[in-house]
């Protein structure tokens, strides 16, 4: 990863043709996923961590949702939000697209 005018590049778009993409930052586990939007938007895109706040395991995915093997919490793949937790969530950051790069806020 290297930095841009205060952005982190993460990877070229097309090196990631499906959703959730796994990736390393900072020798952390996150995904690459496709974040909420209206019919009529752009496609926008999130950064969310695969580490779970309950006891560290690494989520993976399962149909719409980021799961914790270890004790089975369970996250929207979009929004990082629990499902079966209230309250709790992957950490999860914009990202911004410019010259077909992934760029996420330093």
């Amino acid at each position: 990863m290297s930095e841009t005018n205060n952005f982190k590049i993460i990877g070229n778009v097309e090196d990631f043709p499906e959703f959730p993409a796994h990736v390393k930052l900072n020798n952390q586990p996150y995904y690459i996923v496709e974040a909420p939007r209206k019919a009529d938007e752009e496609q926008r895109y999130n950064l969310i961590s695969a580490i779970c706040p309950h006891a560290g395991g690494i989520v993976r995915p399962h149909l719409n949702e980021l799961i914790c093997p270890l004790h089975y919490w369970c996250f929207d793949k979009a929004t990082g939000e629990s499902t079966n937790i209230p309250g709790e969530q992957l950490d999860c950051s914009p990202l911004v697209v410019r010259d077909g790069q992934f760029l996420l806020q330093a």
